[in-house]
């Protein structure tokens, strides 16, 4: 992990080409990204999460939403920018896929961690999200 105080990057290499492990985060990112209390905007009504429309959007049970991000960028299968709507789209997430002997490395890079509470910006910089959320969708791949 590394970054200055306004971003992070994190990187993980799965075993699958470019163009599956593009598909994989984006058209699979519901099995693969792990519900929790912690996970969601609304945990009560969480159903599931999808890019939709041009967003990446929490669903809910009862059949409402919420979009988080808005799709900036839709390059596969190459490169997905999402602007984060949580933050008045003060943050960006840009995720890049690089073919690599024998898979693909995952680069991801979140911007504008200083337009967040520092408790926060200071947990994402330690780790404690975009880590795990790679983590997860590297065991999702089988690495």
């Amino acid at each position: 992990m590394s970054g200055g105080t306004d971003s992070v990057t994190v990187s993980v290499t799965v075993a699958a080409d470019p163009g599956t492990a593009f598909r994989v985060f984006t058209d699979e990112i519901d099995a693969w990204y792990v519900r929790g209390p912690y996970s969601w905007v609304n945990a009560e009504r969480a159903a599931g999460i999808r890019f939709e429309d041009g967003y990446l959007r929490e669903v809910w049970k009862d059949g409402g939403h919420v979009d988080t991000g808005r799709i900036l960028s839709w390059e596969p299968p190459r490169r997905l920018v999402w602007a984060d709507l949580l933050n008045d789209g003060a943050m960006e997430i840009e995720v890049e896929f690089r073919g690599v002997a024998g898979g693909t490395e995952v680069v991801l890079v979140h911007r504008g961690l200083d337009t967040l509470p520092p408790d926060v910006a200071g947990r994402i910089r330690r780790g404690y999200s975009w880590n795990i959320g790679l983590k997860w969708y590297a065991d999702f791949l089988g690495r």
